[in-house]
């Protein structure tokens, strides 16, 4: 099971263009844009199948992300699990923006990161990660005590003196068996 948090404070921040600057290839509306993109992203839970390859071909060469095989694969590896969500944001969290923004998207990856920072989104994914150990910890009890019972110093006071009292089963006596 992997979470897809709605965060809809997170959707209410939007980049503004006379914020950033131009590269040579990017226009301060085109940084802008994308970096709304990514937020939105975010905030609809980072779901692996909604992640385009626009937004792939961007989020790959930015905060020092090294980009997979394809789209694909960074998908995978990072959105299809909530581990994988955890590590996509704290691999945002602890990039520190290297690059003049005149060449390089710095600027966006800086506004970006502090949003998550600000909105403490790892710490949702972190809270929502507990939640599903503990539901998984929960259906494997479940199952063992399903299948084994409880244990007899675990069991109601009733139960622990009926099973004193109740001889065990015959069992037929062991025998040899002969090998001819």
């Amino acid at each position: 099971m992997t979470a897809a948090l709605e965060l809809p404070k997170l959707r209410r921040f939007r980049l503004v263009a006379n914020g950033l600057t131009a590269t040579k290839w990017d226009t301060p509306e085109d940084k802008a844009k994308t970096g709304n993109a990514i937020l939105a992203f975010i905030a609809k839970g980072m779901r692996e199948e909604v992640f385009s390859k626009t937004l792939y071909r961007r989020v790959c060469q930015m905060w020092g992300f090294i980009a997979c095989y394809n789209r694909d694969g960074f998908a995978g590896r990072y959105f299809g699990s909530t581990q994988g969500k955890i590590a996509f944001l704290e691999h945002i969290a602890r990039h520190r923006c290297y690059g003049d923004p005149e060449w390089t998207w710095s600027d966006v990856e800086r506004c970006l990161r502090d949003v998550l920072h600000e909105h403490q989104i790892c710490a949702f994914y972190r809270a929502e990660l507990r939640r599903e150990q503990n539901e998984r910890e929960k259906a494997t009890l479940r199952a063992l005590l399903s299948r084994h019972g409880l244990p007899p110093d675990l069991a109601p006071a009733e139960m622990r003196i009926s099973a004193v009292l109740t001889p065990p089963a015959s069992r037929a006596a062991p025998t040899q068996m002969g090998l001819l």
